[in-house]
């Protein structure tokens, strides 16, 4: 005798009272996706809080983004003035309202099973928007981030040419509880803190989630 847990796309997870072990028979996670770009030569002395890449979930969707893992790939080209600099850094924010503008738009999001699901509610024809920047900041007019970033980049040695780092935050379910996007939700990359004097770069940016109605 057990019982049965409803997962992310309404697939049981069945677990047996009859044995020391759970046993998990099967356990939906909603459709994954992912997307991968770079943005273009970033200009220097980028604006604080300027986003570089955001990505946001169709306002009228029936689902909910769970964002399972970001992998950020940064590299300067030309170096900055002061080649290492305190609170040099990018974040991660969510926000809420408009979709961001500007930029190069990401019209479709790559799917990771292609005989699973439909298409992404990020997707430009389903009411969503993912974009990244060419030489400056995306707009954000009418686009409202919260306060605390979920995830910090310090940049802080990495100024010279060349510079190099990289970073991959994970938020999925064996490790952390995901990041969760609303319909109308945004998720940004962005800059808490001016980037210095001289300093051109570029970024990676490559990111995992699945969409599904509900929790488990």
């Amino acid at each position: 005798m057990g019982f049965k847990q409803t997962g992310y796309s309404g697939v049981d997870a069945e677990v047996e009272a009859s044995v020391r072990a759970v046993r998990a028979i099967n356990v939906g996670r909603g459709t994954p996706f992912c997307v991968s770009t770079v943005t273009g030569t970033i200009g220097a002395a980028l604006a604080a809080n300027s986003p570089v890449f955001a990505m946001r979930l169709d306002p009228g969707a029936a689902v909910r983004a769970f964002i399972e893992r970001i992998r950020l790939e940064y590299t300067t080209i030309v170096a900055f003035t002061t080649p290492v600099t305190a609170a040099r850094r990018l974040a991660l924010f969510r926000g809420s309202g408009a979709a961001a503008a500007g930029g190069t738009a990401i019209t479709t999001a790559q799917k990771k099973h292609t005989n699973f699901g439909g298409t992404s509610e990020m997707d430009t024809a389903n009411g969503g928007d993912i974009r990244v920047s060419t030489t400056a900041a995306l707009t954000v007019v009418g686009l409202t981030f919260e306060t605390d970033p979920l995830r910090q980049m310090t940049l802080t040695h990495v100024g010279a040419a060349g510079g190099f780092r990289e970073v991959i935050w994970e938020f999925h379910a064996t490790e952390n509880s995901p990041v969760v996007l609303e319909p109308g939700q945004v998720l940004a990359i962005r800059n808490p803190v001016a980037m210095d004097a001289a300093g051109t770069w570029q970024l990676g940016v490559n990111v995992d989630w699945h969409e599904a109605a509900a929790f488990s």
